[in-house]
């Protein structure tokens, strides 16, 4: 008898001992963002991530009872503590990057693992630029919804040679459709704001902010997406997305949204392929960084500037760590140079979010 009582013993023991992991400070497992040790059920993005996509990747603090601990990062609406006193302090765009978590909405589709054509409702941030250039509109650079009423690209896809800006957006397809205006998929917009430290005869600053007409009508495959606040190149895998030029001998772009992945590449040795470039006399600045594909196969390419490099933390929502400006060639070992949007936090909040 005395054997039973001293295993049920043990066992609340343990139990107690586990259950004091709750309100601990923890690490996430990208080691990006410190969280709070919080029941599965309390922490939101952990929710939101096992909704999506039936599991999530967050560092495990222990079980209290029979329910999970998990490292809830402090970027989640509700990590177990009090939200007013640990949001202070907080930068706008990690505030912002809440809200997206509380209201997104799972994808219908199930989306393709490994494979290099996008699903719908995967990057649902994902946009393209339309340009009228006399015969329908060419969509010829992509950008991300960062609001209801804001889209950021590239300043060159603005700043263009032939001097047409793009008139309207497309987004929550997959399939880029046809020439003309769609109610359905198309917004209009009222305003470009270039970044004020761009200029033409260098490659730097390459970031403008487009107002919309209207604000769109956010569901499971339109949605915001969440801006990387740490200037630090991320460890895991990026990703690139984008309806640009699939061969390097023939103008034939992807009318299906693509994805790949590419990974980070250090400026100093990215450096070395961009030498003496007229364009870059600071060579490549802190504010710009580099991603490719060692075997040259993967890469961003014409059609895909403005776009989105993104990529996905153990809460599972993605999140905006470049923009895509250029490169030398398409699919070569070459990285792509990309606009680091940690940078811009202050220039981007101010005008987004001004209040």
């Amino acid at each position: 008898m005395w054997v039973k009582r001293l295993i049920v013993l043990n066992i609340i023991l343990i139990h107690l001992a586990i259950s004091e992991d709750v309100g601990e400070r923890c690490m996430t497992n990208d080691q990006a963002l410190e969280g709070t040790c919080s029941l599965l059920s309390k922490c939101e993005a952990a929710v939101i991530a096992i909704r999506n996509k039936k599991f999530h990747q967050f560092e495990r603090c222990g079980f209290s009872g029979f329910e999970e601990v998990v490292c809830c990062p402090e970027t989640s609406n509700k990590f177990g503590g009090n939200i007013e006193s640990k949001s202070k302090g907080q930068r706008i765009a990690e505030r912002e990057c809440q809200k997206i978590l509380a209201s997104s909405i799972p994808a219908l589709d199930l989306h393709i693992l490994g494979g290099e054509t996008a699903s719908l409702g995967e990057f649902p941030h994902m946009v393209a630029l339309g340009y009228d250039r006399g015969d329908g509109y060419e969509f010829d650079c992509g950008g991300s919804v960062l609001s209801h009423t804001y889209v950021l690209s590239a300043a060159h896809c603005i700043d263009t040679l032939d001097r047409i800006q793009p008139t309207v957006i497309r987004g929550g397809v997959v399939e880029i459709g046809g020439k003309t205006f769609n109610p359905e998929t198309d917004d209009r917009i009222a305003q470009i704001i270039m970044n004020p430290r761009y200029t033409r005869r260098e490659k730097y600053h390459d970031l403008a902010l487009l107002r919309l007409e209207r604000p769109l009508q956010f569901s499971s495959n339109l949605n915001a997406v969440c801006l990387e606040t740490n200037d630090e190149d991320p460890k895991i895998p990026l990703t690139i997305t984008g309806w640009g030029k699939t061969s390097n001998t023939r103008d034939t772009r992807s009318n299906t949204l693509l994805k790949a992945n590419v990974t980070t590449v250090a400026r100093d040795k990215c450096g070395e392929s961009y030498t003496n470039w007229r364009k870059l006399p600071d060579g490549i600045a802190p504010e710009q960084m580099c991603a490719g594909d060692p075997e040259g196969i993967r890469d961003t390419c014409q059609g895909d500037s403005g776009g989105p490099l993104q990529n996905t933390n153990a809460d599972g929502v993605s999140r905006l760590v470049g923009v895509t400006s250029f490169g030398r060639g398409c699919g070569s070992p070459v990285p792509g140079v990309y606009t680091r949007v940690s940078r811009y936090l202050d220039w981007i909040e101010s005008v987004v979010w001004p209040n």
